[in-house]
């Protein structure tokens, strides 16, 4: 907007007629209608007592584009992680040292676990079975005991024909072995089976085993 239509606009703003706002100048009525028809200019001085008058910028009045530079705030900072999450990260990153730790110590350090008390993990050369017995346990159930050069528990395995075996655990204790649960049945053989550190030995022993409600009976491995 030009100068003079600023004038005219503000002065209206104002409540004021050119003779109004003349007197106030100390000008003629003529002068201001020639400022406002874009006649001539006002000189400094009535310039900027017609900015004052008029409660208006120079640059307004003038005219010109007042700019107004956009107020930029600051961003806000963002947090840092507080003191709980780094402890938790910490703890996190604790627990799994501690957990390798103990994976490398069992696994590289520390030696295996011993036998059960009473147990060695030796195996002999050569695996033989004496002092064979029968008998019923405190269950009812059909049990035999035998004695061997080991220490080890083991499984023994009762063979019939073309089927299966029969698979019952051997318990070692206090230098004996003990198989129990054996079910009624004539049975080729009974195999005594014992391993440890990968390796493996086996022991006939009892043949022609029979079992049935009145006992059993067997014979020595020939």
């Amino acid at each position: 907007m030009l100068f003079h239509e600023k004038l005219i606009q503000r002065r209206k703003e104002q409540g004021m007629t050119q003779e109004d706002l003349a007197e106030r100048l100390s000008v003629s009525r003529q002068t201001v209608s020639k400022w406002e028809n874009g006649e001539c200019m006002p000189d400094a001085d009535k310039f900027i007592r017609l900015s004052d008058i008029l409660e208006i910028s120079l640059d307004e009045l003038a005219g010109r584009e007042v700019e107004v530079e956009p107020i930029v705030l600051p961003a806000p900072e963002l947090p840092k992680p507080g003191g709980r999450l780094r402890r938790l990260l910490a703890a996190a990153a604790a627990c799994l040292l501690i957990g390798a730790a103990c994976f490398c110590l069992g696994r590289y350090a520390f030696p295996k676990a011993a036998p059960a008390a009473g147990q060695s993990a030796a195996l002999p050369e050569t695996l033989t079975v004496t002092g064979i017995s029968f008998f019923t346990d405190a269950d009812g159930a059909k049990a035999m005991r035998f004695s061997a050069n080991a220490s080890l528990d083991g499984t023994a395995f009762l063979y019939r024909g073309e089927l299966k075996p029969v698979e019952l655990p051997a318990v070692y204790k206090n230098g004996t072995y003990t198989v129990s649960g054996l079910p009624a049945g004539s049975y080729e053989k009974m195999v005594l089976v014992i391993s440890a550190e990968g390796q493996e030995r086996s022991a006939p022993v009892a043949e022609n085993l029979t079992i049935d409600a009145e006992g059993a009976g067997w014979a020595k491995p020939g």
